[in-house]
């Protein structure tokens, strides 16, 4: 994804519609490629032998790449190209049909899907490198790929490595897929390799000179995740598993292999806690492939890598990374609220919160409401089933009532299928003769079936229910061991809600989620163009066509002494006295006395804003920073208010 969301960049290179049909139930395409990689001169040649089925086929591939040679066996084949598109008639006895092409793609400073230039290869699979075809019901081909690089490049691609050779003019591995996983993803660069083994699996690092020291604790971890996660779902799918050091900052999960930026590789939080959620992805997402009705994948693999290294951790951790979900889906605007079954992949911070966090927070409802032991009974059967075949929520629905023995289609229902979520209040608390008596009420019309975790504290320690509430109001009695003090509602944030008044300081997604929030520069010359860049670039959507409204969010960026001004002009509060003279740059947010949320970036000059353009729009959750050129130095949110869902017994 990962850090929240690091995979979300995941396999959008990927995300590409190909061309038209095979017939349906056709066997899966093979392609044998003969691929040579010329990163000096950016130059790609390759020969593919492909097997076709008859008739009009339409390949995709890409614009720069010309076709110099189409044949079947000894005879030429007639095709015609136009942009990407590749048409040809396959004869009904098509044997093998070659495609010889080539051609010059775009560097990495291109910013496209594909590139190729002095730094290596970037060749992610269904990106047009390779001619792709594709059907309603198709199966992902299987494929052999040998490919050659000149010193001093190596080389590696998705599938088993077959065979490997160096010699001073260069590198020449040979990669295959048998079965029908994905295309093949391919790249390259001027590494040092380090690697082991374990077992029957290679493991592998393929590094840039300056991240030596690197490879004991990135092999260490993933060895420990294959081998946690193989005895929790089943066999790992693959022959090994490879992380590669690419130029572009992203991290990008593929069978087998995960390709992770030069600049973050070293960051310790991609160790502990991206890996695990790429390697997790060999078994959802690569292993069983997301089919049509939503992207389960993502929420799945965030609750039992993600969420299960915090908890492993310690509690408090796990109570954290639950409130952030419940947090950032209180900064979600309503209007940009889909039902899991709209996910497809992370576009953007609002389809993050969904696909990520809801999805996380359903699984950890349901492993509650079905117990443990049943939810990883029923996670062993949905890879059993499908493993290597689309699945979708139906499918992950049946495992789990299979494994349960329960009727789970209510819950699959208004968390899968439903848009948004309830918001509880506790509207009453009183005691009656050993009993304590609450009633609860939920906004959501229908009502949602909830099981909601009540704390009872009493004089002689606490007490905790799980109560059912399936209409809008209930009122629940509780029989209590001795003198209740206080009743709390959700106090560890275990159900997926709205958060109360009080439970969501501001954050910055606050704003930069809004489509409607009015941007202020408070700067000139470059440091005026500066700021404008960075607002553009921390808002998650597009500014609204016509005006925005009165009480729409407002982002302020600019220099210190600009900002200052601005502020006491619109009569706000200035810079934060935990703020005030830190670092380069400082960023917080606050909410006005009527409710308007406003995020303020003060900086001090056009370098210190340039800085924030990458680093800035990653910490969406947070309520205020300071910044060092582009290291955040300190960080944090603001205290949560008193929650109107804990209520002291008597008042």
């Amino acid at each position: 994804m990962t850090t929240t969301g690091i995979r979300a960049l995941a396999l959008a290179a990927a995300a590409v519609v190909l061309g038209v049909a095979a017939r349906a139930g056709a066997a899966p395409l093979h392609h044998d490629v003969e691929l040579t990689l010329e990163p000096a001169s950016g130059r790609l040649e390759a020969v593919d032998h492909i097997t076709l089925p008859p008739g009009l086929q339409v390949l995709r591939l890409d614009p720069a790449l010309e076709v110099g040679e189409v044949r079947v066996g000894d005879r030429p084949l007639p095709a015609a190209r136009r942009g990407e598109a590749l048409r040809l008639t396959v004869p009904d006895d098509p044997g093998v049909v070659t495609i010889r092409y080539a051609g010059r793609l775009p560097g990495f400073a291109a910013g496209t899907g594909l590139a190729l230039d002095g730094e290596g290869a970037f060749l992610p699979g269904q990106a047009g490198w390779l001619p792709g075809l594709t059907a309603a019901k198709q199966e992902p081909p299987t494929w052999r790929l040998s490919v050659r690089v000149p010193a001093p490049y190596l080389a590696v691609a998705t599938g088993r490595l077959v065979e490997e050779a160096r010699d001073p003019a260069g590198y020449r591995a040979v990669f295959e897929e048998t079965r029908s996983v994905e295309e093949p993803s391919l790249f390259a660069g001027p590494w040092t390799l380090e690697e082991r083994t374990a077992g029957d699996l290679r493991l592998r690092l393929y590094r840039h000179a300056e991240q030596a020291g690197l490879a004991d604790g990135y092999l260490d971890l993933t060895q420990q995740a294959i081998a946690g996660f193989s005895h929790r779902i089943g066999p790992y799918p693959f022959a090994g598993f490879s992380i590669v050091s690419v130029p572009p900052p992203v991290g990008l999960g593929f069978p087998g292999l995960t390709a992770i930026g030069r600049a973050v590789l070293p960051l310790p939080f991609i160790r502990g806690q991206s890996l695990s959620h790429e390697v997790l992805h060999n078994w959802w997402g690569n292993g069983v492939r997301v089919g049509e009705g939503g992207n389960w994948a993502e929420g799945l693999t965030t609750y039992m890598a993600d969420y299960a290294g915090a908890r492993a951790r310690a509690a408090d951790a796990a109570r954290q990374m639950r409130l952030d979900w419940l947090r950032d889906y209180a900064a979600l605007p309503a209007e940009r609220d889909r039902p899991l079954t709209e996910f497809r992949s992370k576009v953007h911070d609002a389809a993050q919160i969904v696909g990520y966090g809801k999805a996380a927070m359903l699984f950890h409802m349901l492993e509650d409401e079905i117990g443990a032991d049943a939810f990883d009974a029923g996670i062993r059967g949905f890879w059993t089933e499908h493993a290597f075949k689309d699945a979708g929520w139906p499918d992950l629905r049946h495992a789990f009532e299979t494994a349960s023995g329960r009727d789970l289609g209510g819950v699959f229902s208004q968390w899968v299928e439903r848009r948004g979520a309830p918001a509880l209040t506790l509207a009453d608390v009183r005691t009656d003769a050993g009993r304590i008596v609450l009633t609860l009420r939920q906004d959501a019309d229908p009502p949602y079936a909830l099981t909601v975790p009540v704390r009872v504290e009493t004089a002689a320690g606490v007490e905790t229910h799980g109560v059912r509430l399936d209409a809008r109001e209930a009122a629940i009695s509780l029989p209590v061991s001795a003198a209740p003090v206080a009743v709390s509602v959700d106090p560890e944030f275990d159900l997926f809600r709205r958060l109360a008044p009080g439970e969501a300081p501001a954050i910055l997604r606050d704003v930069t989620l809004r489509t409607g929030a009015e941007r202020v520069i408070a700067a000139d010359g470059d440091a005026a163009q500066a700021a404008g860049m960075l607002a553009a670039r921390m808002m998650d959507a597009a500014p609204p066509a016509g005006g925005g409204r009165a009480d729409a969010p407002l982002v302020l960026v600019g220099t210190d002494a600009a900002v200052g001004r601005e502020l006491e002009r619109r009569r706000l509060p200035p810079v934060p006295a935990e703020l005030a003279g830190r670092g380069s740059a400082r960023v917080w947010v606050s909410r006005t006395s009527d409710g308007r949320a406003v995020l303020v970036v003060s900086a001090a000059d056009a370098a210190a804003l340039q800085a924030l353009l990458r680093p800035l729009p990653h910490y969406g959750r947070q309520s205020w920073l300071v910044f060092d050129g582009a290291k955040a130095v300190d960080r944090g949110v603001w205290p949560a208010g008193d929650s109107p869902l804990r209520r002291t017994v008597g008042r």
